[in-house]
């Protein structure tokens, strides 16, 4: 006795009915989830602030071509000194075993000078572009100004003093 297919039978089956679901909207299995992207912040928090300009104090004044500060204005050279050469900023970048090109990307987005040094706010804004690489996103066309303030803000690394 087996029951002959009506018309409205025919209408329910679907994708979904295998397992007796009912879903009101079908979901293309290809369908970009606009929400679920890994958004740019527009700031760097203070945590990560300190931690890369503890990175640049460490690192700053390196590999200065001594004879060259000297024959300048000393005000040029206390800003030679307060800048890391290209040489040590490249060595610390590599080590993100991010490839040259990304990394040329972001020389290009924080090199504001272009005298191949950085100064404490573009080595900041560079170490946090390249983590925001490491964390899956991708670079921006143009560093947004908001960054930039974020790393001007006053502040910094305090030393106790006894």
């Amino acid at each position: 006795m087996r029951k002959e297919p009506s018309s409205s039978d025919s209408e329910d089956e679907g994708p979904y009915q295998k397992h007796k679901k009912k879903r009101l909207m079908r979901k293309h299995p290809n369908k970009h989830h606009e929400g679920d992207r890994k958004r740019w912040r527009d700031a760097i928090t203070e945590r990560e602030r300190k931690r890369y300009e503890g990175v640049w104090a460490a690192n700053r004044g390196l590999h200065v071509v001594l004879e060259e500060v000297n024959l300048q204005t000393p005000a040029v050279a206390n800003t030679v000194n307060e800048q890391v050469c290209s040489l040590v900023v490249r060595d610390i970048w590599s080590r993100s075993r991010l490839p040259e090109h990304v990394l040329e990307e972001v020389w290009g987005l924080v090199d504001t000078q272009g005298v191949g040094r950085l100064s404490k706010e573009e080595f900041v804004v560079g170490m946090w572009l390249i983590d925001q690489c490491l964390k899956g996103r991708k670079l921006p066309i143009k560093v947004s100004d908001s960054v930039w303030g974020s790393v001007r803000t006053v502040g910094g690394i305090k030393v106790r003093r006894k």
